[in-house]
């Protein structure tokens, strides 16, 4: 995992961007989420839909991802992040859950599980820790998405030298040789961003 004061530093930072640019991830995040359930045929099961998200550079995501999933399920839901340091979220909060993703998720079981960019912060061997445990938290009928972008996949200069870069189709077959089989979805999202457009997701599902 990232050593804690790059990953404070990575906050600071992010803190300064504008409102404009969170909008424009707020569309591009609600593409992404619309695509994905509608390409694996997502269906609401429960009156009360239960959603995870796993870490969030700014606090302002916690109530953009709240409306994308809202606005997108036309439904109650109940929705918490997780993440291994709080302090940049607003501090620890029903909704919001000091948690190391590595290991299992607390509350099981969940509807969605959603990550976004989040692999690029791990090692190989973390991502592929996260990723089980996503598949283990969800229950009948759920899905688990984790979202990449280009500079992730290809290193391109977007990716910061201390954050990795992430060969889906290893991690895909490294699932496989456990059990766990993944689709892999490859789209452009709605933004403003050019070397955010491209879009990678892996998906894993217990949709029947």
């Amino acid at each position: 995992m990232v050593p804690q004061k790059l990953l404070e530093k990575h906050y600071l930072e992010y803190s300064t961007r504008s409102n404009d640019r969170i909008k424009d991830r707020e569309r591009a995040k609600k593409s992404i989420v619309r695509q994905v359930l509608s390409k694996m045929n997502f269906k609401i099961r429960n009156e009360n839909i239960k959603i995870v998200v796993l870490g969030a550079s700014d606090e302002r995501y916690i109530s953009v991802h709240r409306r994308i999933f809202e606005e997108i399920l036309r439904c109650s839901i109940d929705i918490v992040t997780l993440d291994i340091d709080t302090k940049h979220l607003g501090g620890e909060s029903k909704t919001v859950i000091s948690h190391d993703v590595t290991k299992p998720f607390p509350n099981v079981f969940y509807d969605i599980v959603f990550s976004h960019e989040l692999m690029k912060f791990l090692s190989p061997n973390e991502r592929l820790a996260v990723i089980r445990n996503s598949y283990e938290a969800i229950g009948d009928g759920g899905i688990a998405m984790h979202v990449l972008h280009e500079p992730s996949i290809k290193g391109t200069s977007e990716l910061r030298p201390w954050q990795n870069r992430v060969d889906p189709n290893d991690l895909i077959k490294k699932l496989k040789d456990i059990g766990i089989f993944a689709t892999k979805l490859e789209f452009d999202s709605d933004t403003d961003i050019d070397w955010a457009r491209k879009t990678t997701v892996i998906v894993l599902s217990k949709i029947e």
